[in-house]
């Protein structure tokens, strides 16, 4: 059997093979360097590389004629004009990330609607995906929630933090606090399984609740305190405060908390000294980031039946001493965002 032989540059094909990581140029430069060793036929080829002998002298014909740019380049197919052009993909970009549609058949029929353009649900869903879009649980807001509020705090808090009476050239230590509730009662959470297996887990309704206070420091050492707690008061707040204002007493200590009726309000509850307290705006869990450590005990104590709030307690304990032992994974809570940088510019710490 006649071998198939073509002549050119091995070393530049060779090279060019070893630096490419797409699968259909190495394919094509494989051809190249199996014929330039003149050790066998077409036929050799066209059987390893799984193409017939037609496309190993089309590719072979492109590099004699045009080298390695000929020989890799690819026309895309001309294919049928997409229905949805530039504008729509944009208003649907915008209608993901604002969580505007439940299912993607109500993202066909404002299609449809809006700008009279007919696409199967199957055509919906590749569309969807296509825009990075995912199906996820929505975060609840309350309807009383003022966004506009919200935003403000945001935005003036480094400003709010200044206008603390604080003596001056003493350091400071910024607090987010929050408080979690737990119980006998099963939470319940997602789990690996397979299609068409349908998990279950084990539920009971006892009513018997405890009590977490948390507060994570937002800039400086990354310290975490915590309490357990059989009630949420006046009086379990108030020994909460005293136990971060002794956690260093040299400093002054502001705390950011919600608005709760068991929170001391500055001027109408006594305040442990050094301890300063601002409020976040009402129905604004999502501005403090104690509450995405809250999500990681659900999960810590999800699908599984305890007897008594001890017994929680001790399941809960081990995540909360990896967040008082490492500062980067309080860190990780706080991120880099709003809250670190309105701190960081108060100049107070």
């Amino acid at each position: 059997m006649r071998t198939f032989r073509i002549t050119g540059d091995y070393e530049e094909v060779d090279k060019a093979f070893g630096s490419s990581t797409d699968v259909r140029e190495r394919e094509r430069l494989q051809t190249i360097r199996m014929g330039m060793s003149g050790q066998y036929s077409i036929a050799e080829i066209a059987e390893a590389l799984g193409r017939s002998r037609t496309v190993i002298w089309r590719w072979a014909d492109k590099y004699r004629k045009s080298g390695i740019v000929g020989l890799l380049e690819r026309k895309a197919a001309p294919g049928k004009k997409g229905k949805l052009g530039p504008e729509v993909i944009e208003e649907i970009t915008k209608g993901l990330q604002e969580g505007r549609w439940k299912r993607a058949k109500e993202t066909r029929a404002w299609l449809k609607t809006t700008h009279k353009v007919q696409i199967s649900l199957k055509g919906m869903y590749y569309w969807l995906g296509k825009l990075g879009g995912v199906l996820k649980v929505p975060r609840k807001t309350h309807a009383k929630k003022d966004a506009a509020e919200a935003e403000s705090f945001k935005a003036e808090l480094s400003s709010r933090l200044k206008a603390l009476k604080i003596p001056e050239g003493k350091s400071v230590r910024v607090w987010m606090e929050d408080e979690h509730r737990y119980g006998l009662i099963s939470v319940l959470r997602k789990v690996w399984t397979l299609r068409g297996c349908k998990p279950v887990s084990p539920y009971q309704t006892c009513y018997q609740w405890g009590y977490l206070y948390g507060a994570l420091e937002v800039e400086g050492s990354g310290a975490t305190e915590f309490l357990f707690s059989p009630t949420v008061n006046i009086e379990a707040s108030q020994a909460f405060l005293n136990q971060i204002a002794a956690s260093d007493k040299e400093c002054e200590h502001v705390v950011i908390w919600d608005g709760a009726g068991f929170h001391q309000k500055p001027g109408a509850h006594p305040i442990p000294e050094r301890v300063h307290l601002l409020a976040l705006p009402p129905y604004s869990p999502e501005l403090n980031p104690v509450e995405k450590l809250w999500d990681q005990l659900k999960d810590e104590i999800g699908n599984q039946l305890y007897e008594t709030l001890e017994e929680i307690e001790a399941a809960i304990t081990p995540l909360l001493e990896a967040y008082w032992s490492d500062a980067r994974k309080v860190r990780s809570l706080i991120g880099n965002g709003w809250l670190q940088a309105q701190v960081n510019t108060s100049s107070l710490i």
